[in-house]
């Protein structure tokens, strides 16, 4: 079915679409490098029956530039995915809407549904979701940022905990679940109640105030090293 969706959308949204049985490793991990894949090792889905006959069944689908992926399988049916580096925050969110407007299409084309829904939805809760966090908008919008020092002085805990308050959540360098480096991953974590340019705003001040805050932070101080054929050199001190 979504082989014939993919085939369907216009040219700014047109890419391929990739198995997880029939990549190559190299293909596989330069996805994942790239947050164009999901690894499927996630103990938390695995133990909910996320990963049931993994890999098969699998796949991702992305244009040319990577900026629109589909997530297909990998926990709920279909996962549409908008993304690109830099803050046009209002570039990615109008990807986003004419995506899964085309994606509804194409389904609805294929499949000969002409009326009612065509996603999985609850005249009161919204989205049905794999996962109950999802309920809702189903919508997670999300922002990697730098945040080195901030992260030095007040941990990971403390800025998760800034996060909430504004009704957002912190992720690690890579995502849910992963190690926290230099970055983290900001994005709204309500879903239910609130229509998604509400849960877009939330991630957008969210991430301000964190930028403002590590902005405060002075760099660690330098001082001259020994001269070395003349030249002296800067020590950053840790």
């Amino acid at each position: 079915l979504m082989d014939k969706v993919y085939a369907g959308l216009s040219p700014d949204l047109a890419g391929d679409f990739f198995l997880h049985t029939e990549m190559s490793d190299e293909q596989r991990q330069a996805l994942i490098d790239g947050h164009q894949l999901f690894r499927g090792k996630d103990k938390m889905q695995a133990a909910s029956g996320y990963h049931e006959h993994w890999p098969h069944g699998r796949g991702v689908f992305h244009n040319p530039d990577k900026t629109f992926v589909n997530w297909v399988n990998e926990g709920d049916h279909l996962r549409i995915i908008s993304m690109q580096e830099g803050g046009d925050v209002e570039a990615v969110f109008a990807r986003l809407s004419a995506g899964a407007a085309a994606i509804e299409a194409g389904v609805r084309k294929e499949t000969g549904i002409t009326e009612g829904e065509v996603f999985m939805m609850h005249p009161k809760f919204g989205s049905v979701t794999c996962c109950p966090s999802n309920i809702g908008t189903g919508m997670r919008g999300s922002v990697h940022i730098l945040v080195p020092k901030l992260i030095k002085t007040i941990g990971f805990d403390a800025i998760d905990k800034l996060a909430r308050e504004r009704n957002c959540q912190a992720r690690g360098s890579s995502g849910e679940h992963s190690e926290v480096v230099d970055r983290i991953d900001i994005s709204n974590w309500r879903r239910i109640g609130y229509p998604e340019y509400e849960l877009v705003q939330d991630m957008i001040m969210c991430a301000n105030f964190l930028a403002g805050e590590e902005d405060k932070i002075p760099d660690e101080p330098v001082e001259p090293a020994p001269a070395e054929g003349g030249v002296y050199k800067g020590r950053v001190f840790s």
